[in-house]
């Protein structure tokens, strides 16, 4: 029963296929539900109260129902997405229904999708990790595997991280920003890994490399059995999740720097470094992503054992309310900037890293 509630995500699955199979308007069911209705009852149940003893919580597996809760969303995107590329090689939809579609499933592998991939990642299973490639493969991101867990972690909230929004950045400067450079990051962490080996940087077992490759592949069979509208969809479909991801990405540290103790150093990573939100909800839908400072402190903890931890800068709300402000970057900015400045406030021997 305690992981009942992160099943409440796969419930936007249904309005994905009622949306294709009634048409029109109705194809844009998930939008209204994931950035609709969501933002509209996530305060209904209320928000969690962080916790005074995190490290009571540990990493010990998580029940049998935790494990089906992150593994059952593979298989279900994979027949869902080639259902789709099958639907749209053999019927053509109107503008409306094809952006609909698009968005649909686009907001469906990047909400669910990515953050079961991002789950899944951080383990040390290699079927854990190979089953968050094949996500991030579906949405065209793969280097996201290598950036997130071995660049990211090791340098956010600072100048040197692609994934660091800056004060006073908006989300359209953001995101071509992380996109390039979180690429270019990825591949130089493997060709320093394969280095290390002995070994040069085009190699088989560079995994930028063979998951760019196994994006190409997968982009290929879908034009040559599907044509193009399969492919375009697919193309589009995960900029829509790309999109999603990088805008949770810009939420998540906005503003926050740690401070610089020499060259190219800087203090530990401490739970004051990411933005935490406390809506039950979308803790639930999300599997706890919200629970972000935690995770950069105990990277290689499962789900279930985040914890909120006492002392975090706290967001507003959610990320699915907050995503529709990141939209507009004068609103974002009247509402986040001083809740930056008050967090540095509040850390007067806080020597800000400029970049």
């Amino acid at each position: 029963m305690a992981a009942a509630p992160y099943y409440l995500g796969y419930l936007i699955l249904p309005s994905v296929v009622i949306g294709q199979q009634i048409g029109g308007i109705a194809t844009f069911m998930i939008v209204a539900l994931m950035f609709g209705l969501v933002p509209l009852i996530d305060p209904l149940f209320g928000r969690a109260r962080a916790d005074t003893t995190p490290e009571s919580a540990t990493a010990a597996p998580s029940s049998f129902g935790h494990r089906v809760a992150t593994a059952l969303w593979l298989p279900i995107q994979i027949g869902l997405l080639v259902w789709l590329v099958i639907e749209f090689a053999n019927v053509t939809p109107t503008p409306l229904e094809f952006a609909g579609l698009v968005l649909s499933m686009g907001i469906a592998a990047g909400a669910m999708g990515i953050a079961l991939g991002h789950e899944l990642m951080h383990r040390e299973g290699w079927i854990e990790r190979l089953m968050a490639d094949a996500l991030m493969i579906m949405v065209s991101y793969h280097h996201f595997c290598i950036e997130h867990v071995h660049g990211h972690h090791r340098r956010l909230a600072t100048p040197e991280d692609p994934a660091t929004a800056r004060e006073g950045e908006s989300l359209y400067r953001f995101f071509p920003r992380v996109v390039v450079t979180g690429f270019l990051s990825a591949l130089e962490l493997e060709a320093a890994r394969l280095r290390r080996r002995g070994k040069g940087w085009f190699h088989i077992r560079n995994r930028v490399l063979v998951g760019a490759g196994a994006t190409l592949a997968t982009h290929a069979l879908v034009l040559a059995f599907a044509g193009w509208q399969a492919f375009v969809f697919l193309l589009a479909m995960g900029l829509v999740a790309v999109l999603l991801l990088e805008t949770v990405n810009y939420i998540e540290h906005y503003g926050l720097m740690r401070r610089s103790i020499g060259a190219d150093r800087y203090e530990a990573v401490t739970e004051q470094h990411s933005w935490d939100a406390r809506e039950r909800l979308t803790n639930w839908i999300l599997f706890n992503l919200e629970r972000h400072a935690d995770h950069h402190v105990r990277a290689s903890v499962a789900f279930p054992y985040l914890v909120l931890r006492e002392g975090a800068p706290l967001l507003p709300a959610g990320y699915p309310t907050l995503i529709w402000v990141a939209l507009i970057p004068p609103l974002w900015f009247k509402i986040m900037n001083p809740r930056v400045e008050a967090w540095r406030a509040a850390q007067p021997s806080l020597a800000v890293a400029s970049g």
